[in-house]
């Protein structure tokens, strides 16, 4: 069976070396936006408030690192248990080094997560001017009593500014 495309309003034409499918070259006022998976993780959420969605119950102790260039974090979660998880994003600078500028975490974002068992949910991660934060802690804890099961995907996006798109084009994109 060939392949066929809509070549104008009324008519359907068969792709072939005389027809080949068309492309429509992209704007150039689109914005350049791109995404990295940066952690995926299964924890259980108990009643520990310094424990993060890795695990981690050192309140010192980064869930992501080296995140200076995204702007949005988002976070997609399957919640398995049917009680509320209660989160609360911290996010800091670091020096050259790696070592926090100042003591302390500044907090971001914080709320509660409800619905029942076995639902998806996706958090989006941003303030007005974009985050832009060399390390976040994503804190999580119960809101019932029961422990929940969790699942996590955290996505960090990037964007260009228009007027540097041409110049971080020949560094392999933003």
């Amino acid at each position: 069976m060939p392949i066929r495309f809509l070549k104008n309003a009324s008519e359907i034409a068969d792709v072939s070396w005389e027809s080949p499918l068309p492309v429509s070259e992209a704007s150039k006022e689109r914005r350049l936006v791109q995404a990295e998976r940066l952690l995926v993780s299964d924890t259980t959420v108990d009643n520990n408030a310094n424990r993060d969605i890795l695990g981690n119950t050192v309140a010192d102790q980064p869930t992501l690192s080296n995140c200076l260039q995204y702007h949005t974090l988002l976070w997609t979660l399957f919640k398995i248990g049917a009680d509320s998880i209660n989160y609360e994003v911290l996010a800091r600078a670091v020096d050259f080094s790696g070592a926090p500028l100042d003591a302390g975490w500044r907090q971001v974002a914080t709320g509660t997560i409800t619905g029942a068992a076995n639902t998806w949910h996706r958090i989006a991660i941003t303030e007005t001017n974009g985050l832009y934060y060399d390390q976040y802690r994503i804190r999580v804890q119960r809101g019932g009593t029961a422990d929940v099961a969790q699942r996590s995907v955290i996505v960090g996006v990037r964007r260009c500014a228009r007027q540097w798109a041409s110049v971080w084009w020949w560094r392999g994109g933003c």
